[in-house]
């Protein structure tokens, strides 16, 4: 017999993860360097992101604007020559921990930009934590010079994150939509992965959800430790399959979408 509704837990109550991810940022140093290839080995989201951005943003020239930039994980990406502009919004410091020295932050909906400042745009995994994307696509039309260009990207397999900050999972249909709305022109939607890729990011994910169990009682959360230390051999070869297979090309499952838009010059 199946449960009630009422004997569930109601989602809407929730206000924050059990357990969060490590924070994915650059950082100097030999042991740094080692810590985020293992992070991008692991986190199959920050990898897929960082191998698309690592084919893109070295061509990019003039003034960048990286929007919801968080620690800026990907400003080295860029190369020397570009003048770069970081912002956020100003309550990401509260509410994702999170805070750059040399970011601008902000609030509202406007962003302290003149307008056509940008030669480019980066807006990595941010569209799913602003709840009017009109309005926020709408500035970056404004703020991009004629013929700039913009790069996204979003999740679409990922989990629920940064609870209760976390509002969508656009399709490439409704990313079109909304660029094309926004007044944006040549647009391109790439899936990052594929459907094995998926399912071994699923996989893994249930292996840390037993690593780190939600508190009930001593007893079965040290049975989940032990069950998901024995798994750990079985994530390790799921990291190892979803890397060698990542290349190829995904049908209908994606671990997340890198967007590619210009404004009409």
């Amino acid at each position: 017999m199946s449960r009630p509704l009422a004997d569930r837990t109601n989602l809407v109550t929730s206000r924050e993860e059990h357990w969060k991810p490590p924070t994915y940022a650059a950082r100097a140093g030999a042991v740094a360097a080692v810590r985020a290839r293992l992070l991008r080995f692991f986190d199959l989201q920050s990898g897929t992101i960082w191998a698309d951005l690592a084919r893109e943003l070295p061509a990019v020239t003039g003034t960048v604007v990286d929007v919801g930039c968080g620690l800026q994980p990907f400003r080295r990406l860029f190369g020397d020559g570009v003048k770069y502009i970081g912002i956020d919004y100003a309550d990401t410091r509260a509410t994702f921990a999170v805070q750059a020295p040399d970011t601008i932050y902000y609030s509202g909906d406007r962003w302290p930009l003149e307008s056509e400042t940008a030669d480019f745009i980066l807006c990595t995994e941010t569209l799913e934590h602003v709840l009017d994307s009109r309005v926020f696509l709408s500035e970056v039309f404004r703020c991009l010079k004629p013929g700039g260009r913009v790069i996204f990207t979003v999740p679409f397999a990922a989990r629920w994150h940064f609870i209760p900050y976390d509002y969508w999972r656009p399709t490439p249909s409704a990313l079109e939509h909304l660029l094309r709305s926004a007044g944006l022109v040549d647009i391109g939607v790439y899936g990052r992965g594929n459907q094995l890729t998926v399912a071994c990011y699923k996989g893994m994910g249930f292996v840390f959800s037993l690593l780190s169990p939600q508190p009930s009682n001593v007893a079965f959360e040290w049975l989940c430790r032990a069950v998901g230390a024995a798994g750990v051999p079985a994530m390790v070869a799921l990291a190892m399959l979803a890397n060698l297979t990542m290349g190829w090309q995904g049908a209908v499952d994606f671990l997340g979408f890198t967007v590619t838009a210009r404004r009409p010059a």
